[in-house]
């Protein structure tokens, strides 16, 4: 169930991401044109320092999808299959216990930040800030997904050996 909906989120997660990048590009490349003709374009740059922060967010969850996250895993390839699955099942407890307590603090970082905002275009943070409990949020559902699929993967294994006993 949970991988049917990590995948639909991975394409519209995509898709916000190329588009957010695009928009850096061009807002970037406009800055720089209108600096050097002598007409800077104030707040193109903490717009894009928005639009990044954004986008970084939306693809930390793209790069757990596709399990691209740094990992050390030298002495756990050299464990049994099953013993590698629970291992992974357990740090995916762990990663999942840190999303909802990031979830909770980027809540809270939301409302401390309420009233502050942005020098050059006068954004506030509050519409800002939501980005970290909404990206913990979505990789909430893909580690929820990873952690079905190891459990079906050790199930496997309980299958095999019953029916080797049998």
């Amino acid at each position: 169930m949970f991988n049917k909906i990590s995948r639909s989120i991975y394409n519209l997660e995509v898709i916000l991401s190329q588009i957010i990048l695009s928009l850096i590009v061009i807002l970037v490349f406009s800055a720089a044109v209108s600096r050097s003709m002598g007409y800077p374009i104030i707040w193109s740059v903490e717009i894009a320092k928005i639009l990044f922060m954004i986008v970084c967010f939306l693809c930390v969850d793209l790069t757990l999808k596709k399990h691209k996250h740094i990992g050390i895993t030298y002495f756990v390839e050299k464990l049994n299959e099953k013993t590698q699955n629970i291992f992974q099942l357990f740090v995916l407890i762990l990663m999942l216990a840190f999303t909802i307590f990031s979830i909770t603090k980027g809540v809270e970082l939301i409302h401390v930040y309420k009233f502050r905002m942005f020098n050059a275009t006068g954004i506030p943070y509050r519409y800002i800030m939501p980005v970290i409990p909404l990206s913990m949020f979505l990789m909430s559902i893909t580690i929820i997904a990873h952690m079905e699929t190891c459990i079906k993967k050790l199930g496997h294994y309980k299958f095999k050996k019953e029916k080797v006993e049998v």
